[in-house]
């Protein structure tokens, strides 16, 4: 009787198994590996007027550092000293800018981001993403 027992729930076990992997096989279920991406790259700021000056820190309560245009004329914020404190994640920036009127305008902005089209993992895993523009108003 006790082998019986014993053949029916290893039985009833095997079939439990085997339909779940059918199922899953079925429904085209991935898995996915437990991949983190960072981003590293710059933050770029678009401005509605141009500004006479800019700067800008990541992290609550940073200061502000000078920021000077890039050589193809663009606003770009690097993830690194002075703007960046250690152990900050960046989800938003802290722009203080004077306008060519000389209006001033202190924010901090959320960063966007997107996908970069890669999927090193396959099109079901996701992928590196990048730093959408932050526009500043």
């Amino acid at each position: 009787m006790k082998r019986r027992r014993l053949f029916l729930i290893m039985f009833g076990m095997l079939i439990v198994v085997l339909t779940v992997n059918v199922v899953s096989r079925g429904s085209g279920s991935t898995a996915c590996p437990a991949t983190g991406y960072g981003y590293t790259g710059d933050v770029e700021l678009v401005f509605a007027q141009e500004p006479a000056s800019v700067a800008a820190c990541f992290g609550e309560g940073c200061t502000p550092a000078p920021v000077t245009r890039s050589a193809d004329g663009r606003w770009l914020v690097p993830q690194s000293a002075p703007y960046l404190a250690p152990a900050v994640s960046v989800t938003s920036v802290f722009v203080d800018a004077v306008g060519a009127s000389g209006a001033h305008i202190a924010h901090s902005l959320p960063i966007e981001t997107e996908p970069t089209g890669e999927q090193p993992d396959g099109p079901g895993c996701g992928g590196p993403f990048r730093f959408k523009p932050v526009h500043v108003p």
